[in-house]
């Protein structure tokens, strides 16, 4: 429709007054039948080209909605034969643009019209930042960031503010003087993220909202190389720079020998107990012994230490023997289960407890050996429960038996109890890896080890199953795969399940912890 047919055709109506501002602007009529004369309502938006423009119409029939030139040329129908409530938005193309509103119905409809927000290109600049620490949007604002740097010294890192619930709280992680970019290893991301620098400062941050439950180990790694190679080289190129924090003075472990081998500590106050990690030795105290383990069905040798409790009577049936995987992590500062065993023990929480803490060997033989692996299975059944009875001169069944590990060692575990029921009849699984599944095993179907255990399996094996907040990166993330195996039990009918979900990651932070958490509930007193 041409300018000179829309004058014939359409009565005008010039709405002038309010569209060349910023401000909303509204119109109401009533548009009657017109037959095949169109009624239409013009309005000249004087606008500067590009401005954007928002705008709704309410009516109760169907009316079309029309942008058009200076000379009433239509450019662009912006509703046909719309009804109701509806948007509408354009960017001006030209000065004195109009909108025209055509009632083309044989009955009479109510319309109004009405331009929400017009914002010329000047005013385009986007969303202004927005920080979730209320501190640092006081520096962006212009705050003392000199200042600030003298107040962290004093309170340390990482900062912690009132979060937006009432059970939560922000902490922003901090570096400070960084030349190129900072990144931050462990939780409370899935992932390592990157700092963000605030404007040209030396202050380079990171927050999250997080519960006030919370434990965690971090560190941060300042200037990562970044450099032409695959993405899997650049993200563990943090190795090279990642550190403890240094405006934290809670690290482990404390006789490291630089700030490289450390690890820095946030534990916020209504983290939960960790029973055993604190508190004084008893005077009795466990013995580590190291046995030579040579397996046959593996074709490899390893050493595998062995705590044997203060007073330890093979007579004794309510002794437990756990068999925990990687061994050594879990004999250090980190995670010193041998002192939590002796406190536990001596306290009266646990009875008697042995623990084969085994060696994984090396990187390659661990991931061989503790996804799914049959004789990896066999061998801890038939060769290394054995070996430890032998030394022990008593026999342990499987109600008194546990097998546990973290990350793939809780795979490993899950995997044991169902296929060697007859020598564990107790798994705990920290942080699963119950991601996994076997090559040709589909994304697409359920978690591998779900799947096995919704087969079958022994329905007397008590499992304890925990996992963190922060490990919940994806669909199969730790986190979701965990719980879906919990449920899978559950619904099996399995005898006993207990479940734990910790406000923290993949850490020996929290499985130091959980993993007393887990014998006192399978075995305390």
């Amino acid at each position: 429709m041409n300018g000179d047919l829309l004058s014939r055709l359409v009565p005008v109506l010039i709405l002038s007054a309010g569209f060349a501002s910023a401000q909303p602007f509204t119109q109401e009529v009533d548009l009657p039948a017109a037959g095949r004369a169109a009624w239409g309502l013009e309005a000249d938006l004087s606008v500067v080209p590009g401005a954007y423009v928002q705008g709704s119409i309410a009516v109760d029939g169907p009316v079309t909605l029309h942008l058009t030139d200076e000379a009433g040329t239509p450019v662009r129908r912006l509703l046909d034969r719309a009804q109701g409530g509806q948007e509408f938005r354009f960017v001006a193309g030209a000065p004195m643009a109009r909108l025209v509103l055509e009632n083309t119905d044989s009955v009479e409809t109510h319309a109004k019209l009405r331009l929400d927000r017009i914002v010329p290109t000047a005013e385009q600049t986007g969303m202004p930042k927005r920080y979730l620490s209320p501190r640092i949007a006081g520096l962006a604002a212009g705050g003392d960031i000199a200042a600030f740097w003298a107040q962290i010294a004093r309170e340390g890192a990482p900062m912690i503010e009132p979060g937006t619930r009432p059970d939560t709280v922000i902490a922003t992680f901090l570096w400070r003087g960084a030349l190129h970019n900072v990144r931050l290893w462990g939780a409370p991301a899935s992932d390592h993220v990157w700092l963000e620098r605030l404007g040209g400062s030396d202050l380079w941050f990171a927050s999250f909202e997080i519960p006030q439950d919370t434990r965690l180990s971090y560190a941060l790694a300042p200037d990562v190389p970044q450099f032409d190679a695959g993405a899997g080289e650049n993200r563990r190129a943090l190795l090279a720079t990642v550190q403890a924090d240094p405006l934290n003075p809670y690290t482990e472990p404390v006789d490291a020998p630089d700030q490289w081998a450390r690890r820095s500590l946030l534990e916020l106050p209504d983290a939960p107990e960790q029973p055993g990690m604190t508190g004084a030795d008893p005077a009795r105290r466990g013995q580590v012994e190291t046995l030579a383990y040579r397996s046959a069905v593996l074709g490899n040798s390893r050493d595998v230490d062995l705590y044997v409790p203060a007073g330890f009577d093979p007579e004794d049936s309510d002794t437990v023997l756990l068999i925990l995987f990687d061994g050594p992590q879990y004999q250090r500062e980190e995670a010193p289960l041998p002192r939590i065993f002796d406190r536990l023990i001596a306290s009266g929480r646990l009875p008697p407890v042995v623990v084969a803490f085994v060696d994984p060997i090396d990187p390659e033989h661990r991931a061989a050996e503790l996804p799914p692996n049959a004789n990896f299975a066999a061998a801890m059944a038939q060769e290394l429960k054995p070996l430890v009875e032998a030394r022990l001169a008593r026999d342990f069944v499987p109600e008194r038996t546990a097998v546990a590990g973290s990350s793939y060692g809780g795979l490993a575990a899950a995997w044991l109890g169902l296929t060697q029921p007859a020598a564990f009849g107790n798994v705990i699984a920290l942080s699963g890896s119950f991601w996994w599944g076997p090559a040709g095993w589909s994304e697409d179907e359920m978690p591998f080890m779900s799947a096995e255990w919704a087969q079958g399996g022994n329905r007397d094996v008590r499992f304890w199953i925990s996992a963190g907040q922060f490990e919940d990166g994806d669909e199969r993330s730790i986190l979701d795969t965990s719980r879906h195996l919990r449920d899978v039990l559950r619904l099996s009918g399995q005898r006993q399940v207990f479940w734990r979900n910790y406000s923290g990651g993949h850490d020996y932070a929290v499985w130091r912890g959980a993993l007393a958490d887990a014998m006192i509930a399978l075995f305390g007193r």
